[in-house]
């Protein structure tokens, strides 16, 4: 299954990165030799027309050979207005930066997809108050199921932030449903610090609500506590210790609070309770304010969605094209914060880690295997962008001196620089597979 998800999602993406440059190779009418998919020895092969179509035995990459592509290349006379080094500039621009365009359009396609037949979503039901806040002093309670927000009619928690994002710091009009009874409640936004994924501080607006989350077993981490007690996908956790559970946040408070302590869960299955005793596993972790504290966990994710909400075409194309250019803006930062080392080197993965993953996504069903699909085609898009000498981004810079000077850079030159961008691709790859042999061999992720 591993293998054969790997396969499929690589063969796609380098499909659709090639297609890019082979299709607009094609539409200024420059000479294609070869489309391959891999690199290395040809394992099958068919010729039409001009172009030959390759199948190759090394399956991390792929290529379109154009005539005149390369320094040296052989150009007959009948050729060589149809090479590619004598195309003018815009031309070369267009068929190098259409590969890693492909790649990010594809992942829009995939979105606007998965937005039209539906993807999870949790109600707009009120979960955590939090002590102190806006909502908790405007009197909003856990169970409030929200209406409208401003007299917008709201379906999911998402359209509820989506409101709450629009109007910071201005009193906002809550329809709710409580007990039967219809409400209208005024909560004011405040300002609040908040960290990024990133542990960055920035500024935002929160009333301190938060979406209504059973404490319903969604996903048991292999090895964990939990799968060694037996939880099982569906559990519904109805008590710890005697003490009822409504959210999500009632039953982690209790866990997070008992590192190695046994603790008696009561858990509904299948109709029928269930009483099982399991001792929270002492981690570490940072508070946002920077500290280090010891907390336990039991190794359990809750279920994605209450339900699964589609999209109208145009909303779905809206928020397809938002969601891609999120990733794609994400997938940037993250460079940068690599670079600052803000985020651990440590984390690089390579094509073993995406191996497992693209398995791990294929086995949780379709619609998560194709948004991992659509988050490798973003970051697959984005890093061929990077100005490094062999990428489509080197080419880029290349293609701007040469505007810039009148003239391409010289041959030995180019040559030299190439070398450097190999040399940094083959470290940037060792580098990658020794952090994924390291994580095969421990289990987890280096510190």
């Amino acid at each position: 299954m591993i293998l054969l998800s790997a396969v499929v999602l690589f063969g796609i993406l380098i499909f659709v990165h090639e297609l890019g440059h082979f299709l607009f190779a094609k539409l200024t009418k420059v000479k294609v030799l070869k489309f391959s998919l891999g690199f290395g020895p040809k394992l099958v092969g068919k010729q039409f027309g001009e172009t030959e179509y390759l199948l190759s035995a090394i399956p991390l990459g792929g290529y379109v050979k154009m005539t005149g592509e390369d320094a040296g290349d052989e150009i007959s006379e009948e050729d060589k207005e149809r090479a590619f080094s004598v195309q003018p500039v815009w031309k070369r621009l267009v068929i190098v930066l259409s590969g890693p365009l492909f790649n990010i359009l594809f992942a829009a396609f995939i979105f606007v997809v998965l937005f039209l037949t539906g993807v999870p979503a949790l109600r707009p039901d009120v979960g955590e108050v939090a002590q102190g806040s806006p909502a908790a002093q405007a009197g909003l309670m856990t169970g409030d199921k929200i209406l409208a927000v401003d007299g917008t009619d709201v379906e999911s928690w998402d359209d509820v932030e989506a409101v709450l994002h629009k109007s910071p710091g201005k009193a906002l009009v809550l329809k709710l449903k409580r007990d039967g009874q219809i409400l209208d409640i005024s909560v004011v936004p405040e300002k609040k610090m908040e960290k990024t994924i990133f542990g960055e501080s920035r500024e935002g607006w929160s009333t301190g609500l938060s979406p209504l989350v059973a404490p319903q077993v969604g996903e048991i981490l292999k090895g964990s506590r939990a799968g060694k007690a037996g939880l099982q996908r569906g559990d519904r956790i109805v008590e710890i210790d005697g003490t009822a559970l409504k959210t999500w946040q009632d039953m982690t408070k209790i866990i997070h609070a008992n590192p190695e302590r046994p603790l008696a869960f009561r858990i509904k299955r299948d109709g029928r309770l269930v009483d099982v005793t399991i001792a929270p596993e002492k981690s570490t972790q940072k508070t946002p304010d920077g500290r280090v504290e010891e907390i336990g966990l039991i190794g359990i994710k809750p279920l994605a969605s209450d339900f699964i909400k589609k999209y109208a075409p145009i909303e779905a194309v809206r928020l397809g094209v938002e969601r891609t250019w999120d990733m794609s803006v994400l997938t940037v930062v993250s460079i940068v914060k690599l670079l600052q080392r803000i985020i651990p080197a440590e984390t690089i993965g390579g094509p073993i880690m995406i191996f497992q993953m693209a398995g791990e996504q294929a086995s949780h069903g379709p619609m998560s295997f194709f948004v991992f699909m659509a988050v490798i085609s973003i970051n697959l898009g984005v890093v061929n962008l990077l100005p490094i000498p062999i990428l489509d981004g080197g080419h880029i810079l290349f293609f701007g001196i040469e505007v810039l000077r009148g003239k391409p850079l010289g041959e030995k030159t180019v040559m030299v620089a190439q070398r450097i961008g190999m040399a940094i691709l083959v470290t940037l790859m060792v580098f990658a597979f020794y952090n994924d042999i390291m994580r095969f061999i421990t289990g987890k992720m280096l510190p």
